[in-house]
């Protein structure tokens, strides 16, 4: 057995305790339906920016902290922010869940529902920006 090959079975074996991992924690009630409502939030957001993208214009409203004007103003292509820092927040959430937390139930659950109280804030955000533009 050549060294590459010993690398390969010692990273497949690595990866598949941390799957086995994140599958246990799946078992819990509260874990599993925010993943799944997480990442459906992700994906309508997705689905959303999609089927409105050609309506948008060419800057849209989207960095409400700064001042009135166009500094607030952003390409549309920004607007992917929200989801993908949902889909961020939700993996690494699970990763620490996986391998800070695991002994600990309740706050594998705490990050898990709050990567699915971002993903609610994404998909309210970007609908309300996209009802603000049309």
């Amino acid at each position: 057995m050549n060294i590459l090959t010993k690398f390969s079975i010692r990273i497949s074996s690595a990866a598949k305790n941390e799957v086995d991992k994140l599958v246990s924690l799946h078992k819990n009630t509260i874990i599993l339906w925010s993943s799944r409502m997480t990442v459906l939030l992700i994906f309508f957001c997705l689905t959303l920016l999609l089927i409105s993208w050609n309506k948008l214009p060419l800057e849209v409203p989207l960095w409400y902290s700064k001042p009135w004007g166009a500094d607030r103003l952003a390409p549309p292509l920004y607007l992917f922010l929200l989801p993908g820092a949902s889909f961020g927040w939700y993996i690494i959430n699970s990763f620490i869940s996986v391998h800070v937390t695991k002994d600990h139930l309740v706050f594998s659950q705490i990050l898990f529902l709050s990567s699915l109280l971002v993903s609610i804030f994404s998909f309210v955000t970007l609908g309300m920006i996209i009802w603000i533009i049309s």
